[in-house]
């Protein structure tokens, strides 16, 4: 019975995979996009997913410790990176794939130095902390607004709810209902874990398919998006256009003084500044800690940029802030929608 559940899970985990490559894997001009994201992160639990049901289904073999070691490890990184890949989505303060891969390599060598039962409980613990935390996460906006973001915030915290009841169990009733046959069982549980996989791949191609189609206004896809139309209307009309890129070099600082939320506020401030001081302008923020304007090309650029600090500095007492960040301009003339797409890939705009 313990091989067929795995197998389900294994399957599971493989469709998923399948699934979420073949609906969102494509190239595409949005490929640092929040869509990108969600297929990296969501890949990469799939993966993830995939080893834990094949070393499980070794260990169950006769494979041993190492087996099980391994296997405690993808289970927790499979749900880590969901959390994680939410928290991107939602552009708060990153908890990547390497931070996420980092606590799979202390579950995996946690498994050798405690009985294998005590890592066990330990894995569950873990499982149940982090699937718990991906619901509340997929829970907060914008995430929440996209079709799909609700059955994934089910599953995780029904699945974490599970967990926390096996522990539960095992605190009244010790190990023995987990070894045996039962709702709170090895073959129960990947029977669960397959059912929680389809549905988190359901979710994850649904909440893909919003941000390909329809994405929420003040996401970086929807910028992305509005830049480009814009760019390919100015375009239309002349032969060039200019795309300027304003940054704040302090803004790590701020984030770290004050708040994220402080950074947030600074970034809409300068969003406004630029909208008011550069001409006939379309601008957005389709990447992290960076404002993009697309305008016809400018006569006289540092004058615009001057009046873009000046409008910044005239927004930093409405916001309490005294003093006023320096700005950071990268001017480029494009011919074509294209190049725009090319810089706007979130590579590109990165700080140098």
């Amino acid at each position: 019975m313990i091989f067929l559940a795995l197998l389900a899970a294994i399957l599971a985990a493989g469709l998923a995979l399948a699934t979420i490559v073949l609906t969102h894997g494509r190239a595409r001009d949005d490929r640092g996009g929040a869509r990108a994201d969600l297929v990296r992160y969501c890949n990469l639990s799939a993966v993830s997913a995939l080893l834990c049901g094949a070393m499980n289904l070794f260990e169950a073999a006769g494979g041993g410790t190492t087996a099980a070691a391994a296997g405690n490890a993808t289970n927790v990184v499979a749900v880590g990176l969901l959390w994680a890949g939410a928290r991107r989505l939602n552009s708060r303060s990153a908890i990547g794939a390497i931070s996420v891969g980092a606590g799979g390599i202390l579950m995996f060598g946690l498994t050798f130095l405690v009985p294998l039962d005590d890592a066990t409980l330990v894995k569950t613990a873990g499982l149940a902390v982090l699937a718990l935390l991906g619901a509340f996460e997929m829970a907060r906006r914008p995430l929440a607004d996209l079709a799909g973001a609700r059955l994934m915030t089910w599953t995780l915290g029904l699945y974490g709810v599970y967990n926390v009841a096996r522990l539960a169990v095992v605190a009244v009733a010790g190990l023995d209902p987990l070894l045996g046959r039962g709702l709170v069982s090895a073959e129960t549980t990947a029977a669960v874990s397959a059912v929680a996989i389809a549905l988190v791949s359901l979710a994850a191609v649904r909440i893909g398919r919003h941000l390909d189609d329809a994405p929420i206004p003040g996401t970086r896809e929807h910028d992305r998006g509005s830049l480009r139309s814009e760019a390919a209307a100015l375009l239309a009309d002349a032969a060039t256009a200019q795309v300027t890129v304003i940054r704040v070099p302090e803004l790590d600082l701020i984030r770290t003084a004050h708040s994220s939320e402080r950074a947030e506020t600074m970034m809409r401030q300068l969003l406004d500044a630029a909208n008011d001081a550069i001409p006939r302008a379309a601008t957005g923020i389709p990447a992290r800690d960076t404002v993009v304007a697309v305008a016809p090309v400018a006569s006289d650029r540092d004058a615009q940029d001057a009046a873009v600090r000046r409008a910044f500095a005239s927004r930093m007492p409405g916001i309490g802030y005294d003093d006023v960040p320096d700005l950071a301009f990268q001017h480029v003339v494009i011919t074509e929608v294209g190049e725009l797409s090319h810089l706007l890939e979130s590579r590109r705009l990165r700080p140098r």
